[in-house]
């Protein structure tokens, strides 16, 4: 027969070294697949802005700061200039405020 264990000849429950916890790494805010498509955005938009230094709304000669994008934003149209549209600041809140309106004069397209 066995000859049985005490607790304090058991390695089971002898107390073990403390490890140092592993330092954690913060959740990034942008994913490197979307910081390179920023990047490429960034230079679409300084070109489009360029060529076309005027809002593009009918009635409208206003210098252009924003980019308008007609489409949608996700994946490959953040920076498909053929969906762009150079807008003024106001121009652009009225197009995003008024999406009927907007889809109506061809400044917003189905995204289907």
């Amino acid at each position: 027969m066995a000859t049985p264990y005490s607790k304090e000849q058991s390695t089971r429950h002898s107390e073990r070294e403390k490890k140092e916890p592993k330092p954690k790494k913060p959740i990034a805010k942008k994913s490197k697949k979307l910081i390179d498509a920023e990047k490429i955005y960034t230079k679409e938009r300084k070109a489009y802005l360029q060529a076309y230094p005027y809002c593009e709304v009918l009635g409208c000669n206003k210098e252009s700061q924003d980019i308008h994008h007609r489409k949608g934003r996700i994946g490959a149209l953040l920076s498909d200039s053929n969906y762009f549209m150079a807008v003024c600041r106001s121009c652009h809140s009225e197009i995003e405020l008024n999406p009927i309106w907007a889809k109506e004069n061809g400044y917003s397209l189905g995204r289907l």
